[in-house]
């Protein structure tokens, strides 16, 4: 949120970036292998541990998932996704970037913990459809999967604000839990690719599958705040932006992941400033808070 309070032509040149950035979509324990009888290797799995990204900005972790032993998250085959809580900003695609995973099983005791993969390496540029694609790492006791895309068209960075509040209705629609995700729609009129959606907040992953909402004020409490919106102009003569964010909600019926109702809106991105969205979902308005910058290019002080 480094320029959220500056108007575009106030932005000290050199200090913001429209080039190619990473977007972040899940992260997934694909398969493991049993056969090794390895120990505490068997469903469901307790995970650990470290998953980040270092870019051209600070070459500093940008953290996407990071868990202590005693928090640790487990796994199932039906539900096999860390549920990620970055990163933390945008992540620039300008060179190199950097991944690292550091995930460990917990044991009954510290001492009985298992390696379950340690990997680092270099993600490079990929012409993929829409840029679309799967990052694989593996070893010799599993198979992780990595799914992101690049954005290729100048993009600003999206910071959901803890502002999600009811502010009409005397009962939540999160009874039974929810979701909170968004994307971005096909342009032109292209036929989009597989549906891919950066997700906020799912009841399924947290502590007792209750969605997370603060008692005092009624905000969500969302697991990630960054996204990666791109620019895209209405014409080739117009300063207009499009509308390429779409912003999902969900509340999930008594037999989750049934979705009882849902709403959606689009939501046309700015370059700078704080914008406020609202929707009806089952007699009470959701509130969603944006902040809008530009990206971070270095990490000069800025004054």
């Amino acid at each position: 949120m480094h320029f959220t309070h500056y108007t575009p032509r106030q932005i000290p040149p050199g200090l913001a970036s429209n080039e190619i950035t990473l977007q972040i979509f899940s992260f997934k324990i694909a398969n493991i292998d049993l056969d090794l009888q390895w120990p505490l290797l068997e469903w469901p799995l307790k995970v650990f541990g470290l998953v980040a990204a270092r870019d051209s900005v600070d070459r500093r972790r940008n953290i996407l998932f990071l868990r202590e032993r005693e928090n640790f998250q487990e796994i199932t085959q039906e539900k096999p996704f860390l549920c990620l809580t970055g990163p933390s900003r945008a992540i620039l695609a300008e060179d190199h970037v950097g991944l690292e995973v550091q995930l460990k099983l917990k044991g009954p005791s510290e001492s009985e913990d298992t390696v379950l993969i340690t990997k680092r390496c270099q993600h490079s540029h990929y012409h993929a459809d829409d840029g679309l694609y799967t990052l694989t790492l593996e070893n010799r006791l599993c198979t992780t999967e990595l799914t992101l895309q690049q954005l290729y068209r100048e993009s600003v960075q999206a910071t959901f604000l803890r502002d999600g509040g009811f502010v009409e209705g005397s009962t939540t629609p999160f009874i039974h839990g929810g979701r909170v995700a968004c994307s971005s729609p096909p342009h032109g009129g292209q036929v989009s690719a597989p549906p891919t959606q950066v997700v906020l907040l799912d009841s399924r992953y947290c502590d007792g599958g209750k969605m997370r909402i603060g008692e005092e004020y009624g905000y969500l409490d969302l697991s990630r705040h960054i996204v990666s919106v791109e620019l895209r102009k209405v014409g080739d003569d117009s300063e207009e932006l499009e509308e390429t964010l779409n912003v999902l909600i969900e509340a999930y019926s008594d037999s989750p992941p049934k979705v009882s109702v849902k709403a959606d809106f689009l939501v046309k991105p700015q370059y700078c400033g704080i914008s406020e969205h609202e929707c009806v979902l089952h007699g009470s308005t959701v509130k969603i808070t944006i902040a809008w910058s530009p990206i971070l290019q270095t990490n000069k002080v800025i004054l």
